[in-house]
Parts: structure tokens; C-alpha cells; sequence
């Protein structure tokens, strides 16, 4: 099983669909907020189940959520934009809070910063931003892989191309 991550695109439709287009074929696609509509969009661009996180900048949107909690290939996750966490200061908040909900997998956003932790019973995600990075960092995205009951995860730039 494949799953695309991403977040705070910020009507980056371009970006977005070069994200898509570098992740290939995956099976479910979180989008993690900063902006509803393009996770809708999304939902355009392929056929993968896509989960839409309401970010701060979403509070009118009448699509997606707050939090997404589902399980997916035998891992629990917990989705959210994280600005309700304080991740911008430090990931305590999420972290207990992910693991209040029995999550495996926590995805979070809104810092537009990349991390990728795993200390071998919670993985931790924030794929960077796809469509406004900050302080030089690249436009980037996540992929979960899950296969025979193990999970791994990586986090790509977008490139300026679409490579093969």
C-alpha cells in the first residue's frame, strides 16, 4: 500500500499536480490543509481515496475535517493541520495527543517545515508545504509505504520536471 501526503499548497495547483504526478499510483492521498479546495481538487486528479484536513486557513470551508482518524492497512493514523496542537513551538501537544487515540501514524501541517520521526511505535509526518515553503526549503511531499504489516515513510522535493 502506497499513501501520498500533503499539505499547505496554498492554491499551488501546479505544485499539487506535479506532487501527484511524481507520487505515481497510490491508494489513499491525505491533504493536510491551507486549502480545502485543493484537496478537493485533488479528487480531480486521481482515483485514490483522498482525506481533506481543514488548516487555519479553512475555518469557513464546508468540506473536510478537523481531525481524520482512520485506520488504514492495520495502522491507526491521526490526521490534522496541527495549528490547534502548537506545532510551531514543539510537538508535545500532538504527540500525546496521537497518542490518546491509539495512532500509529500522526500527519500534521501548518509549520511548512518537513519532519520525519519514527521511533519504532509512532511515526510522525509533516510533509513540508507543497505550495509555499519557507526559509529555502523545498516544495516537498510525503509517501507511507505499508507492506507485510511494516511501515515506512519518506519525504521527496517536488521537482522542477516531472522525471521518470
Amino acid at each position: 500500500m502506497k499513501i501520498g501526503v500533503v499539505s499547505d499548497s496554498h492554491g499551488n495547483l501546479q505544485a499539487l499536480e506535479k506532487a501527484v504526478a511524481q507520487m505515481g499510483a497510490v491508494d489513499v492521498i491525505f491533504h493536510l490543509g491551507d486549502y480545502v479546495e485543493d484537496g478537493l481538487h485533488l479528487r480531480t486528479l486521481t482515483s485514490a481515496a483522498v482525506h481533506i484536513v481543514k488548516g487555519n486557513m479553512d475555518q469557513h470551508a464546508e468540506d473536510g475535517s478537523s481531525i481524520i482518524i482512520t485506520t488504514i492497512g492495520g495502522f491507526n493514523f491521526f490526521a490534522c493541520h496541527g495549528h490547534q496542537y502548537g506545532v510551531k513551538n514543539d510537538l508535545n501537544n500532538i504527540y500525546h495527543a496521537g497518542l490518546e487515540k491509539n495512532a500509529d501514524v500522526i500527519l500534521f501541517g501548518h509549520s511548512h517545515k518537513a519532519f520525519l520521526q519514527d521511533d519504532g511505535q509512532t511515526l510522525i509526518m509533516n510533509p513540508g508545504s507543497i505550495g509555499a515553503p519557507r526559509m529555502g526549503d523545498p516544495e516537498s511531499y510525503g509517501i507511507i509505504f505499508i507492506e507485510n504489516g511494516d511501515i515506512d515513510a519518506k519525504i521527496f522535493p517536488l521537482w522542477d520536471d516531472i522525471r521518470s
